[in-house]
């Protein structure tokens, strides 16, 4: 016999009399793995009472003191002890839901035994039903959607409802009627102040589709929850997030993510809500790269505790429909209305679609399939401008405004506008009776302010982007992640108290207190052999430095001041004597994002499709040595100061910026 067999035979002797055991079985968790119970897809539970019931499964019941744990999207957790078990189904007290303020909305089901882990058992939509009142509730004459807005199954009066063309409001019981042809399929409510949407993942469900026949009466309710002191509230703006499944996106999403997390899980107390600036995806990639809206839910999934609204931008339009209403159908399916509003504590916010989409030219997508070539402009359609005077004939003039669109009215350098100018002077004469408008806008992945308010009482922000270079810059040198102007990826803290506003902007991965980056420009020699060696042809000729290609001994120093606006003030000295800082208002290319992204494509003969831009809000300043060290002070218009001690020379490489 041969020597493997033998060796087979007395592996298979000693596994059968348990003398040798290949793979060792990580124990049972005591206590845990013997319950088994069903956990239904939909739990209906009356309010206030006392007990929620679950079906037992293979007789494996669990004991009185044992708990069922409840836990919602805010990882809240409602704690259910087991009160009595029957041979086929087991009762849990319910009174911490009501004690605890649980509201509908997604939760997971955990089982957990004294002091032993707890036990996932299966996700539950808990649905609380309020106690019938006397309202009858029918569709009106004329009427094709109606419905209840309700809070702990009263109704609320004066809440806003629109199906995107007609808008109405709630009588004194919460019941709303329209008279819609339904033409975008969907009905919307405009959360009225002092409460909140609920919240699925991410999303909130402030809108429902419409599913029946333009001539059919259909009933849509609306359910909220209360939310007290909400005049103090910070809002986070997220621009340009794009992701598409390329250049590491998702992973470095997932730094955004955290930082998110951090920054709400700091401020528990507050009311903190999200906004995205458009964008969160990129249409090009939805088939070839097998990435969409839902896979950004998923991966948004991640962000906890926060409720975001949404606005669309160029690339939420599909490219497999032509026109402007094909090419959002599934962006309303999936995240909502492409222009809404909503009331946070005294502030009404209001986003817009300034994406007009064409489409008409077919051509086909990088996997040969049928498609559109990309073509669209930056406008306002009228029938978004009727809804617009409707929605704010609610609102008070003495009310603020925050509005969202995805395409900046203005340029960065103020020249031109985005969008068509007749756009342009259509909004600013409706919003221009309010005495504050913020409009936050998105789009060109740079950060610059435009402060009208003195004039139209407008004041623009384009807030940067949270992809910065499409994630490329991160991807190609990592640890640098920066848009072409050289802001950091990241958002926009809006924080409002009462009817005052303050604003910075926040770098992932860093303090709010990183608000600008200074350059020495004695350091800096950017020259094609040093930064492009490999490049050939039209790719070495395109790596076009302006002025950092040339040497300089002038001992100057530029600050990259990305947030800010002529209130700012920069100051500069050198052992105690004041430097002049001098805004330079021709633009400037930003030398970080030249080395990190732009040189970095090239240099592979690749073409750098997002090079870097001229930002108007670099400064420089000349020193009067090459190796001083200048105090540099950063002041916003609130008063935060930002400062950095810059010992000179200060080396010059992607690697002194990292973080």
């Amino acid at each position: 016999m041969k020597l493997r067999n033998l060796i087979n035979i007395a592996l298979s002797l000693a596994v059968a009399i348990g003398g040798i055991s290949c793979k060792k079985e990580a124990p049972e968790t005591p206590g845990t793995t013997d319950v088994q119970f069903a956990v239904p897809e939909k739990l209906e539970v009356e309010a206030n009472a006392e007990s929620i019931s679950f079906r037992i499964q293979f007789g494996k019941a669990p004991s009185q003191g044992d708990k069922v744990l409840l836990e919602d999207q805010d990882q809240k957790t409602y704690a259910c002890p087991v009160t009595t078990v029957g041979s086929t189904n087991f009762n849990a007290s319910a009174s911490a839901l009501w004690s605890e303020g649980a509201s509908d909305g997604l939760y997971k089901v955990y089982f957990q035994r004294g002091s032993h882990p707890k036990k996932l058992m299966g996700e539950t939509r808990l649905v609380i039903i309020w106690p019938q009142d006397e309202v009858e509730v029918k569709p009106a004459a004329g009427s094709t959607v109606y419905g209840r807005v309700k809070c702990e199954g009263e109704g609320i009066a004066d809440v806003v409802v629109s199906d995107g063309v007609e808008v109405v409001t709630t009588d004194k019981d919460g019941v709303y009627q329209l008279a819609s042809k339904k033409y975008h399929k969907l009905v919307f409510i405009s959360v009225p102040s002092g409460y909140e949407p609920l919240r699925e993942g991410i999303l909130p469900q402030m809108f429902q589709p419409l599913t029946k026949a333009a001539s059919t009466a259909e009933r849509v309710d609306f359910s909220l929850r209360k939310a007290e002191g909400q005049d103090k509230h910070t809002l986070l703006l997220f621009g340009d997030m794009h992701l598409a499944r390329r250049t590491n996106d998702r992973n470095q999403f997932q730094d955004f993510v955290r930082d998110v997390n951090d920054y709400v899980g700091a401020h528990p107390s507050d009311h903190v809500y999200g906004l995205t600036l458009g964008d969160m995806t990129w249409d090009l990639y939805w088939i070839t790269n097998n990435y969409g809206y839902k896979d950004y839910l998923s991966d948004a999934k991640a962000i906890t505790g926060l409720t975001i609204y949404h606005t669309i931008g160029n690339h939420d339009h599909s490219m497999y429909y032509s026109g402007d209403y094909d090419t959002v159908k599934e962006y309303k399916e999936t995240l909502g209305p492409t222009y809404y509003s909503f009331n946070v504590g005294k502030v009404h916010y209001v986003v817009l679609d300034d994406v007009y989409c064409i489409n008409s030219v077919a051509a086909t997508d990088e996997n040969g399939n049928a498609c559109f070539k990309r073509d669209y402009d930056g406008k306002i359609v009228d029938e978004q401008f009727n809804w617009l005077r409707k929605d704010l004939s609610y609102v008070p003039t003495s009310t603020p405004i925050v509005l969202t669109m995805h395409i900046p009215m203005l340029s960065a350098d103020g020249r031109y506008y985005s969008i068509a100018k007749a756009s342009e002077n259509t909004l600013v004469s409706i919003l221009k009776p309010y005495a504050e408008t913020h409009v936050f806008t998105a789009h060109t992945h740079t950060v610059y302010n435009h402060d009208r308010l003195s004039s139209s009482h407008v004041f623009e922000h384009n807030a940067g982007s949270v992809c910065g270079t499409w994630w490329w810059s991160g991807n190609e040198t990592p640890g640098v992640h920066i848009g072409q102007d050289g802001s950091p990826g990241g958002y926009t803290l809006l924080t409002v108290d009462g009817t005052s506003f303050r604003w910075q902007y926040k770098a992932t991965k860093k303090d709010v207190g990183f608000q600008f980056r200074s350059y020495d420009r004695n350091t800096i020699h950017l020259t094609a052999a040093s930064c492009v060696p490999n490049a050939s042809g039209t790719y070495a000729q395109d790596f076009a430095p302006d002025f950092w290609g040339t040497a300089s001994t002038a001992n100057e120093v530029y600050i990259n001041v990305w947030n800010y606006d002529p209130s700012w003030k920069v100051e500069v000295s050198e052992g105690g004597k004041a430097l002049s800082a001098t805004l330079l208002t021709g633009g400037c290319l930003d030398p970080l994002h030249l080395v990190a992204y732009t040189a970095k494509r090239l240099n592979k003969n690749k073409t750098a499709t997002f090079a870097t831009t001229p930002n108007y809000h670099t400064f420089r300043v000349s020193a009067s040595s090459p190796s001083s060290t200048l105090e540099i002070k950063v002041t916003d218009r609130f008063g935060n100061i930002y400062t950095e001690s810059m010992t000179r020379p200060k080396t010059f490489s992607t690697d002194t910026y990292k973080f």
